[in-house]
């Protein structure tokens, strides 16, 4: 008799291990969980009777992942800036919670089913058995975990946000990831599915009543040596980035200014807002704590189309050409069609406005364009929805590589440090300093400004450049080239926060190759 899949106690099991496997997240920081969280979704996946069963213990693992990690949304509530009463606010950040974690739920199903199908054996070698030849577990398990929840799953155009990637739970292991300047934190992702691999391998060879045919090596000894050459290649990868750090690096040369602002949501939403005056005049007191060399204004900062705001721009020119500062100024621009963008412009010290306006190329389902799929829903659906712009932005096409006094700033905003194509599209345009601007102010004080600080050490790893993260509400980070953060800032404090850059033109082996 078939058992049937619906089985409690295992799903609570998995459900609980794939929140453990959450704790490895930015901002819970228990990254070695990382390391071996992975192997009871494994052995359940691969040991499952049927279709259903392995997409069913996929889903438990995910959720209970995905709640873990992606926790922060919960800190939209109050709603208050959108009219919504206390219980409302809670429900709707509930649901837009339940919704993204359901979405990444799904990519993790996805891959508990595919490795559930595919002919495996436990090793680092195909084999045939009974006729038919097997995939080694141990090199075709990881890379199935990237090719469904790295690249297909969180695909943009399948609303995919790639925010819950297991590398990024190792930012603060500094020697460890210096290999992303080769193979890229996907690369780490996949040394970290190895090591799951090889664990659960000798955990399904030396205990028969896991059933796991797929992982199980030709013998225990077998099993042992496979862990014993996944630690070697994840010693290889520190040994390189031991070399690598105690590498001298040029000494930083370049200020950076970040002014991190404090407009909350509620003096950018509600009646209470500020008006472009009001904004302009608190900045410009800001500017005075900046010292010469690049100041970098956030997100939105400006929340008008400053290519329509002359006395705006002769302010700005005006203190720039003073002060003998660069700029890059977040605010909107739109084009002959009065597209709206979400865009940076860049400022020099010679008094330029410069020609060349990033828009922003990776927009945010639901927060800054409406999917066609939401579109006929109802009306307090629809709010959810809104923009700066009133109904969405376009999209920009092209990095860009602001040539101001000090060099070549690549701006990218918000959500697209999670991008490393982006990133490193920006880099090969020309980019020899990479500036993320954001505007976090939607989600209160959350550990989504930690995740994302995360995220931009990788980038900065990957293309072996300073990346400068400012957010306005904060926090705020300056991080070299190695993925160390040099100067950080707290949350909802206003302030101006000062470091050291130094400006690079060398291009990594990932930049090179990483084109998708």
């Amino acid at each position: 008799m078939i058992k049937p899949p619906f089985e409690p106690k295992i799903f609570l099991l998995l459900a609980l291990s794939g929140a453990g496997l959450g704790l490895s997240a930015p901002g819970f920081e228990q990254w070695y969980l990382a390391w071996f969280g992975l192997v009871p979704l494994l052995l359940a996946a691969t040991s499952s009777k049927g279709m259903w069963q392995a997409l069913l213990r996929g889903l438990a693992f995910g959720s209970g992942y995905s709640l873990v990690y992606l926790n922060w949304f919960l800190d939209l509530q109050p709603l208050d800036w959108l009219n919504f009463n206390g219980w409302q606010g809670w429900m709707l950040a509930g649901a837009a919670w339940a919704f993204v974690s359901g979405q990444q739920t799904l990519i993790i199903s996805l891959f508990s089913l595919t490795i559930n199908k595919l002919p495996l054996v436990g090793g680092f070698f195909p084999a045939k058995i009974q006729k038919s030849w097997k995939l080694p577990a141990l090199l075709t398990v990881p890379f199935v975990w990237l090719l469904v929840t790295n690249f297909l799953g969180n695909a943009h155009s399948a609303l995919g946000v790639p925010w819950t990637m297991i590398e990024y739970s190792q930012y603060k292991q500094v020697p460890l990831i210096q290999i992303a300047s080769i193979i890229g934190g996907v690369g780490v992702g996949y040394l970290i599915v190895l090591s799951n691999t090889a664990i659960a391998s000798f955990i399904a060879t030396k205990w028969d009543k896991w059933k796991c045919e797929s992982l199980i090596a030709a013998s225990q000894r077998a099993a042992i040596y496979q862990m014993i050459a996944v630690a070697a290649l994840v010693v290889g990868a520190l040994t390189f980035g031991m070399i690598r750090t105690n590498t001298p690096l040029a000494t930083p040369d370049q200020s950076v200014s970040v002014l991190q602002g404090n407009i909350n949501i509620e003096m950018e939403r509600t009646k209470h807002r500020y008006s472009l005056t009001e904004l302009l005049v608190r900045y410009m007191k800001m500017l005075e704590q900046c010292p010469k060399g690049l100041i970098v204004w956030t997100e939105n900062a400006l929340p008008a189309y400053l290519v329509d705001e002359p006395g705006t721009q002769a302010d700005l020119v005006g203190f720039a050409k003073r002060h003998q500062c660069d700029m890059v100024v977040g605010s909107m621009y739109h084009d002959d069609q009065h597209t709206p963008f979400n865009s940076a412009y860049g400022i020099t010290s010679s008094g330029e406005v410069v020609s060349e306006v990033y828009s922003k190329r990776y927009l945010v389902p639901f927060g800054e364009y409406t999917p066609t799929i939401v579109r006929n829903m109802p009306e307090w659906v629809l709010r959810l929805t809104n923009t700066p712009a009133g109904g969405g932005f376009g999209s920009g096409k092209t990095a860009v590589a602001l040539p101001l006094t000090c060099g070549r700033v690549s701006p990218l905003i918000c959500f697209e440090t999670l991008s490393p194509e982006l990133c490193a599209s920006s880099v090969r345009k020309g980019g020899q300093l990479l500036v993320n601007i954001s505007d976090l102010a939607w989600f209160h004080r959350s550990m989504i400004g930690q995740q994302m600080i995360a995220f931009s050490v990788f980038r900065a790893v990957e293309n072996s450049r300073y990346f400068v993260f400012a957010a306005n509400t904060g926090p705020s980070a300056i991080i070299d080239t190695a993925g160390r953060i040099k100067e950080l800032s707290g949350q909802e404090e206003d302030l101006v926060l000062v470091g050291k850059v130094t400006l690079s033109s060398e291009l990594t082996p990932f930049t090179h190759w990483f084109v998708f």
